[in-house]
């Protein structure tokens, strides 16, 4: 009986949204007739929230800001290729020197004016100013006419495709007084250390456009960002305008419980956010289908390796030992997380193509090596707990945010794994905003944080790790970044970082990474505990209809994402 009044509820509710004429046009700022996608993000209005693209607290919307401020070319993940957006093609010179751009000719701006390699150079010149990472392999930009952009190389790399063609291209018209006068300081022969550029830095800061011009086929106004929702209309000066099969697109702000009450009145189209299996099950039934995402990042066990004992490697390997990642990975957020594979920094299946496996330690669960390992240091048990050399009880804290319900849940799983063992641990629940802070002062014994990257290239994975909150914070993870090792003598990991992406051969390249890899699997500074296979939320069938290839569902749904790429080719079009 119950089954079939549920079976009752649900024709009524599809009955009413069809009367009321239809998903589309129920959807939040969609004037009759029109035909919209609604997608969401979280993102701060005014006056924190502003629309300095290159500033934090920027409503830039993340993957959707691509849909009106389009790159010069997308990637495809399932070819390794990019294809033409705003260039029409670019090369390399003979010589590895210089990195040549041609832009297509019938480009305009939402203002009326052309794109041109002007707009170009003014996009790259304000990196320069804020510090972006293209500026270390790039040494200037050059306009050589006003379709042709030169790029300078200083240092080669097979990520300089990625670092010049995805960057969204802004114009000249709102950022061309920045890009100047950084050009003239940089061009007197000023460096970063100057008063001059660190004056126009804070200036810029502070800057606050009004207006965000737009190639692509939608454009963001201003004047049209809510506390609940942002439209972006048409724009009619792009030539993607008649490609694209939407009159406009919606982005509600908000998180998964703010943006569920709109998945269940069927007024969403698409969301990355992460549901819990249950909810998942729910929108199914109302007619929604989800798109697996493989697994490429995840959350790590990060050890404060200035913190007696975890200073010790011994200790940190025994701890891996100890915990089940497959467990933890099955709680964590069933249906979606997965317990690592490899302890290797990267998700599974780039260390199998960046790394030679066999050379890694897997870490499977094993009491007895955990003990050998402790007991070779001193440590001792007694009455089911474990006592450091000095007598006092081995006891741990953990920490991690207690609004991640993933993470939160994953924290208390191992807290009991090693507690079991003989290791009493405490989960400790904090802020979300105190989680990188404890992490750079090194207010932690154990914490939860991120590792692992869904970018192409594996140097992305240990930037947060090892770079963010560990070299570039105050005390970070305390772990020393030159290690001496059995198979390589003395290793200097940051070193290898900046390594692993220099020159055109990438199998030159896996040499640096694999030895970074090993060298990480051998001192665990952190423990890769599970990765997130994304269940992506999808109207295909039930508002929409989605066409063209399914290969571009390889790519990262938040750095190249496959939805936008979908809609700039018209592939996504209304039911």
């Amino acid at each position: 009986m119950r089954k079939a009044i549920v079976s009752i509820l649900l024709v009524l509710m599809v009955l009413s949204a069809v009367s009321a004429g239809g998903a589309g046009e129920s959807t939040a700022g969609a004037a009759a007739g029109q035909s919209v996608f609604a997608g969401g993000w979280p993102y701060s209005t005014v006056p924190t929230g502003h629309f300095n693209m290159f500033v934090s607290n920027a409503i830039e919307l993340k993957y959707w800001r691509e849909i009106h401020q389009l790159p010069l070319a997308t990637y495809d993940a399932s070819t390794g290729e990019y294809n033409p957006l705003l260039a029409t093609d670019w090369q390399i010179s003979d010589d590895g020197s210089v990195y040549t751009v041609h832009l297509r000719d019938n480009v305009k701006w939402l203002s009326g004016d052309d794109l041109t390699a002007k707009d170009v150079w003014t996009t790259f010149m304000i990196y320069r100013l804020v510090g972006n990472p293209v500026w270390n392999y790039i040494s200037g930009v050059k306009v050589v006419d006003d379709l042709t952009v030169e790029f300078t190389i200083s240092k080669p790399t097979t990520m300089l495709h990625r670092y010049i063609l995805r960057k969204p291209i802004v114009d000249y018209k709102t950022y061309g007084s920045y890009a100047d006068r950084a050009d003239d300081i940089f061009s007197s022969g000023l460096g970063t250390d100057s008063a001059e550029y660190s004056a126009l830095v804070s200036e810029f800061n502070t800057f606050r456009p009004d207006y965000v011009n737009a190639t692509g086929p939608y454009y963001l106004d201003p004047a049209l960002v809510s506390q609940s929702y942002v439209e972006l209309p048409k724009n009619p000066n792009s030539f993607l305008a008649d490609t694209v099969q939407f009159d406009k697109i919606i982005v509600y702000n908000g998180d998964v419980p703010d943006l569920t009450p709109l998945v269940l009145n069927r007024q969403i189209d698409y969301l990355t956010h992460q549901f819990p299996s249950s909810s998942i099950e729910t929108f199914k039934g109302l007619g929604y289908q989800t798109i697996q995402i493989q697994g490429m990042d995840g959350i790590a066990l990060y050890f404060n390796c200035a913190h007696e004992p975890l200073d010790n490697v011994a200790v940190r390997q025994a701890i891996c030992y100890v915990i089940d990642r497959d467990r933890v990975g099955q709680l964590a957020l069933p249906g979606v997380t997965r317990g690592t594979k490899y302890v290797s920094g990267l998700g599974d299946s780039m260390t199998e193509a960046w790394v030679d496996t066999s050379l890694l330690d897997s870490y499977a669960v094993d009491y007895d090596k955990a003990a050998a390992l402790l007991e070779g240091e001193g440590f001792y048990r007694q009455d089911g707990q474990w006592y450091m050399p000095d007598g006092k009880q081995f006891t741990l804290e953990l920490q991690c945010p207690a609004s991640w319900s993933d993470a939160s849940a994953a924290a208390s799983e191992i807290a009991i794994q090693l507690t079991n063992f003989g290791i009493r641990t405490t989960f400790i629940g904090i802020e979300e905003s105190q989680r990188q802070t404890n992490i750079n002062e090194g207010n932690f014994q154990m914490a939860l944080s991120f590792f692992g990257t869904a970018q192409p290239h594996p140097m992305f994975a240990f930037e947060t790790p090892l770079l963010m909150s560990n070299v570039n914070a105050s005390h970070g993870l305390g772990y020393p970044m030159v290690q001496e090792t059995e198979d390589y003598g003395t290793v200097d990991l940051e070193q290898l970082i900046y390594s692993s992406t220099e020159g055109w051969d990438e199998e030159a390249q896996k040499e640096s990474i694999e030895k970074l890899v090993v060298t990480l699997n051998d001192t665990v500074p952190y423990l890769p505990l599970y990765t997130k296979w994304s269940q992506n939320l999808s109207s295909n069938g039930l508002r929409t209809e989605w066409t063209g290839d399914e290969g571009v569902y390889q790519n990262s749904p938040g750095d190249d994402s496959f939805v936008v790429i979908k809609l700039l080719n018209g592939e996504i079009r209304p039911l």
